[in-house]
């Protein structure tokens, strides 16, 4: 068994929840053409985006933003102050 990729993540929660592509692109504001590249994995979208794909699949948000191989800035922000801050 392979390794979980973002798009097959996204593929699975949004065949949990019952949606078509259609619909889940519609939900977080995206095409269905751009819907298919992140589940082929063709696509990473922008962080926005995961946020909105995580809210909308009800899915992990940390799981959804390790295999799309990227830290929310919030989290970065957050990190980076506690770093420098630091006497």
């Amino acid at each position: 068994m392979g390794t979980t990729t973002f798009g097959q993540y996204i593929k699975d929660k949004r065949a949990e929840r019952n949606l078509s592509r259609s619909e889940m692109a519609r939900r977080v504001g995206i095409t269905p053409q751009y819907a298919m590249g992140i589940e082929r994995g063709q696509v990473i979208p922008t962080e926005d985006k995961i946020e909105r794909l995580v809210e909308v699949l009800e899915a992990n948000e940390k799981t959804a933003f390790k295999l799309a191989d990227k830290i929310p800035t919030r989290i970065f922000e957050e990190a980076k102050a506690n770093y420098f801050n630091k006497a």
